[in-house]
């Protein structure tokens, strides 16, 4: 089962992240039990959140949410102040409809009214 030389059907099987099972590394791959020194942070997170009383919790959301009402009043104040600084830009539409009109007039004369100009010569 284990071997220092390269098993080809153990990389095939494994797409090629294992070439080979060595007696050091077969635990890391077979293990299923978290590190000591992970289960020892996770043993402290937990007892931490079991001293926290549940008013201590409340009063510490209660603290966040007022602090991101506040952050979020500041973004807003200063987009506010910045829209009434900036000058707003002018809608150009009608004046982009009215020069492709001219450019269309002026190089196929497309949008031109013909007249006679005899009837206005009279």
């Amino acid at each position: 089962m284990t071997s220092q030389g390269a098993d080809p059907t153990l990389e095939q099987l494994t797409e090629g992240r294992i070439p080979y099972l060595a007696p050091d590394s077969l635990p890391n791959y077979l293990r299923t039990k978290l590190d000591l020194e992970i289960e020892r942070k996770e043993g402290f997170v937990s007892s931490e959140v079991l001293r926290i009383s549940e008013h201590s919790l409340q009063q510490q959301i209660c603290d966040l949410n007022n602090l991101s009402d506040s952050i979020s009043e500041i973004i807003q104040t200063s987009r506010d102040a910045l829209d009434d600084t900036t000058p707003t830009p002018r809608h150009h539409d009608n004046d982009s409809k009215e020069l492709i009109k001219l450019m269309s007039a002026l190089e196929t004369g497309k949008g031109l009214r013909v007249t006679n100009r005899r009837n206005n010569a009279r």
